[in-house]
């Protein structure tokens, strides 16, 4: 008997804003109902370069590698925009990092889904561009062919929801956000996402009871009613 195809849904959105929390409230709905189901947590994120990654931040930018540590987030991100995307040092991090979040999409995503695991998936491709796209300063375009050619096979979810909540919003819920101009320079990029790839944009300011109904309305949509 032909295993069935696991589908998949997609949270993006700042930090802050409750995508842990949808999350959550999800993995739990699902469970609860039977279906078979896995949270993939930042797909996106360099695990096995991360030390070569760090090592050629350090000899490029010196002392503002870190914008945690660094404590000057508009120094950092000056340094960073330094970095042309047609640039040598552009195209081997380009090079490196995507090797790397092919391994983990194959991993995480596409072997899960062939085993007919549903996913919940927090942060994906369309984050990858948005962090991209922000750290170096680039505008709609750019975002679009990262996502519609860099990741042309990755697989798609079935679904995209972006909890939408503002900066003020955000920045209330988290304590280690490096400086409020790394949430707003990424706010416009999400949204402009979220309008293009036809997500289902849930008010993350709403109180959490509303937004998790919201949340779990669409996933028993894309999912199923399970047993």
């Amino acid at each position: 008997m032909k295993r069935e195809k696991g589908k998949s849904i997609c949270f993006i959105g700042l930090d802050g804003s409750g995508k842990s929390t949808s999350i959550e409230a999800a993995f739990h709905w699902c469970t609860d109902h039977g279906i078979k189901v896995k949270v993939v947590r930042a797909a996106y994120v360099v695990e096995r370069l991360n030390w070569l990654i760090k090592l050629g931040k350090k000899l490029t930018m010196k002392k503002h590698s870190d914008p945690y540590k660094a404590g000057d987030y508009k120094t950092y991100l000056e340094q960073l925009r330094k970095t042309s995307p047609h640039g040598f040092k552009y195209r081997v991090f380009s090079f490196l990092t995507t090797l790397e979040f092919r391994s983990q999409i194959r991993k995480r995503i596409t072997r899960n889904l062939k085993h007919g695991y549903c996913l919940l998936i927090d942060r994906y491709i369309y984050d990858n561009a948005v962090t991209y796209c922000a750290n170096l300063g680039l505008g709609e375009s750019f975002m679009h062919e990262i996502i519609d050619k860099k990741w042309k096979k990755a697989p798609r979810p079935d679904a995209i929801i972006f909890i939408d909540a503002p900066v003020k919003t955000c920045l209330s819920r988290k304590n280690d956000i490096p400086d409020p101009l790394y949430l707003e320079i990424r706010e416009p990029l999400y949204k402009l996402v979220a309008k293009h790839y036809s997500a289902i944009t849930i008010n993350g300011s709403q109180p959490r009871a509303k937004m998790v109904e919201q949340v779990i309305n669409t996933v028993q949509e894309v999912f199923g009613h399970g047993q």
